[in-house]
């Protein structure tokens, strides 16, 4: 068995394609197997080469952590301004990622446990499984990234349909190891008059996955949170 081979059990596929096609979400674990999803964990953890995103409008900024860190109070707290007006009626993302690459040889090339996952999910046997949960035969590629989410991140509401993207769900393969509810970073779903119908907390080694489009955001990270919010996601593609 391959490192990231999938170790989910058959009534838990079935659970969560049935979840899946009614509500349009679902939680399915274990994913993986443990040592598997321990080492991404501490992957991610501890040597991850983590940049800043966030956007302005349309745009995707990818800023080095160390030189936010050089900016003066002033300055931070001009950028944490800019961020918060943005958020406040539109679009707007703060977080940590490691951007990982769509072509298979760059993945090979950097090797890095998160590339491996990837490539992995690209196989035919992960690309069976995620036709299986979803009932799309057409899944041809999964993308991804690296996230964290530390105090004061968060996503607002968007429903992830980009045009030629062909994107027919969104996962979201959680690697925190504790987290409580009042932490915040709660992946949260919303109906059409912006009410939270469901919330899902991150648990370890569990995969959260949602039909796009679908109106969802991930909470405002509590100051007092008690580690970094960790997980890759990305989409089922066609």
């Amino acid at each position: 068995m391959t490192l990231f081979a999938p170790a989910i059990a058959p009534q838990a596929m079935e659970a969560a394609a049935n979840a899946l096609a009614i509500e349009g979400h679902a939680r399915i674990e274990p994913v993986l197997d443990a040592d598997a999803a321990t080492r991404l964990c501490a992957f991610l953890t501890d040597t991850a080469p983590w940049m800043r995103v966030m956007n302005q409008e349309a745009k995707t900024w990818d800023l080095d952590i160390g030189e936010l860190q050089a900016l003066s109070a002033h300055q931070a707290e001009q950028m944490t301004k800019i961020i918060h007006d943005q958020a406040r009626h539109g679009f707007q993302f703060l977080f940590d990622s490691v951007r990982v690459s769509e072509d298979p040889a760059e993945r090979t090339a950097r090797g890095l446990p998160i590339d491996d996952l990837v490539s992995a999910f690209n196989t035919p046997e992960w690309l069976d499984v995620f036709s299986r949960l979803t009932g799309v035969p057409e899944i041809a590629m999964v993308d991804g990234q690296a996230t964290r989410y530390l105090p004061g991140h968060f996503l607002t509401a968007h429903d992830d349909d980009v045009d030629g993207k062909n994107r027919v769900a969104a996962y979201v393969l959680n690697l925190t190891p504790e987290w409580r509810t009042e932490w915040g970073g709660l992946l949260q779903f919303h109906d059409g008059e912006g009410d939270v119908t469901h919330a899902l907390k991150p648990r370890f080694n569990a995969l959260h996955l949602l039909k796009v489009p679908q109106v969802h955001s991930v909470s405002h990270v509590a100051p007092f949170a008690g580690g970094p919010r960790l997980s890759i996601t990305g989409w089922l593609r066609r």
